[in-house]
């Protein structure tokens, strides 16, 4: 097995340090820590490379915070000035693991990812009869750091790197986890032996991957299981048979014990294929891929509040925009193209004292450039009828009751159009606005309506709003 040495002077080089930086501060530029950091970027970055090279770094006290969604999780934040030193050490040792990585271990990886596991999971749904789904039980509270180091060793041999990544590791704050005991443990293995990474940290990420990318290996290469895909520490293998899963189980169960890991008894299961199977927040099944209500139930939750906020002007549009894009950037994934419609109809945006809106009006997204449509009904309010809104720009009109509407995600706005209904998509979709209209040959058709055809229909008034 091929180690490396000599990685230190690539660690502790001013480019590598500043590269790491800029990564650092990516989307926090303007949090007080990051300012004041940046505010003497070259400087600090010059004592931090020489604290490192005199042995002197040493890192500072987490920040706690507890998060609710999707589950209740302890978060323990790193300083920035520890952040920084997290990426430098991971562009040395990235690159050095990425290549012996199982190719489907879809977690915290360049060009892999959620979406594509649930893509690669419903193609290997489609191939065999049985899933066994695994779940390791408080998988970051429970990695062993003896165990960790030990792993890291057979690749890295530099000492000086060695050390720091055991500084990072053992600094790691203690963690409530469940008593177990493992084979060959006495009543006090459980208190001697130091074990749990922070989530929050970036190496924290990494260090995970490294350590189950030992049963990656184990599950290929002993049990011959060709169907296989990894997510952090939920887990899919597939096969026709399930005596034969049922056996790999029992197995994998043992194997897990010698890492000191521990199978989720609840969430650990076979399942038949035609049911499906619940990963990464979908439903997925040969030919279907859901969102979890348990997800749908968050976003309207959210939603509300967003309502509410909007309504006492303590958000602005633009916040409001960018968390609904990233919510349907994911729900996009799945064959959920009546639902966004749904979600995005019946939670209107509105100020003031705007009435509400009519069932007879529904809007849709649409990413072209500014094409006028006449309406009675915006987003976040509703105006008269003499308003227009523009896809890219916005529209304001004074009602009775002194009240302001603008467009809202770059939205037109269509009125119904006869008795037909019609059905939009947000986000990536593009412009995608369905309605059912008359051709000049009076023959009823279902069109899409893109940038052009869609300026053509209202100025050929073949649609009358």
């Amino acid at each position: 097995m091929k180690t490396f040495k000599n990685l230190w002077e690539s660690f502790v080089s001013y480019e590598n340090l500043f590269i790491a930086a800029i990564k650092a501060c990516q989307r926090k530029r303007y949090k007080p820590a990051v300012l004041e950091f940046n505010n003497n970027l070259g400087e600090n970055l010059l004592q931090l490379q020489k604290e490192l090279q005199d042995g002197e770094y040493m890192p500072g006290s987490y920040k706690y915070f507890k998060i609710t969604e999707p589950k209740e999780r302890d978060v323990y934040a790193a300083p920035y000035r520890d952040r920084i030193v997290h990426h430098a050490l991971l562009n040395v040792l990235e690159p050095i693991w990425e290549k012996r990585f199982y190719y489907h271990s879809y977690a915290c990886r360049k060009e892999k990812g959620m979406h594509r596991a649930i893509d690669i999971c419903q193609k290997y749904i489609r191939q065999n009869k049985y899933i066994l789904k695994c779940d390791i039980r408080k998988y970051f509270q429970s990695i062993d750091h003896k165990l960790l180091m030990h792993i890291i060793k057979k690749r890295i041999a530099d000492k000086k790197l060695l050390d720091l990544i055991f500084m990072i590791i053992n600094f790691s704050p203690q963690m409530d986890t469940p008593y177990i005991l493992y084979s060959n443990d006495d009543l006090f293995t459980y208190f001697e032996r130091k074990k749990g990474v922070p989530i929050g940290n970036l190496t924290s990420q990494f260090f995970a991957n490294v350590f189950l990318n030992e049963l990656d290996h184990w599950v290929k290469h002993n049990n011959k299981i060709k169907h296989y895909i990894r997510y952090m520490d939920d887990f899919l293998l597939f096969h026709n048979s399930k005596s034969y899963l049922r056996n790999v189980r029992q197995q994998m169960e043992g194997f897990l014990d010698s890492m000191r890991l521990t199978l989720h008894p609840q969430k650990t299961q076979i399942l038949p294929s035609k049911d499906g199977v619940a990963f990464l927040g979908f439903h997925i099944k040969s030919d279907v891929k859901r969102l979890r209500k348990a997800n749908i139930q968050r976003f309207v939750k959210r939603m509300k509040i967003q309502q509410k906020l909007y309504s006492n002007y303590s958000i602005d549009l633009a916040y409001i925009k960018q968390s609904i894009n990233a919510w349907i950037g994911h729900a996009g994934h799945g064959d959920t193209y009546k639902l966004i419609a749904k979600l995005l109809y019946n939670y209107p945006l509105k100020r003031g004292r705007d009435r509400n809106l009519n069932d007879d009006y529904k809007y849709f997204a649409n990413r072209s450039k500014d094409l006028p449509i006449e309406s009675c009904v915006a987003v976040i309010g509703t105006t008269t009828q003499t308003t227009t809104i523009y896809a890219r720009g916005t529209a304001t009109t004074t009602l009775r009751q002194t009240a302001t509407t603008t467009s809202v995600f770059d939205v037109p706005i269509l009125k119904k159009i006869s008795d037909q209904e019609l059905y939009g998509a947000f986000g990536d979709y593009g412009v995608q606005i369905y309605s059912s209209c008359k051709r000049r040959k009076e023959k009823n058709t279902r069109q899409l309506v893109g940038n052009e055809s869609c300026q053509s229909l209202f100025n050929s008034n073949t649609l009358k709003v």
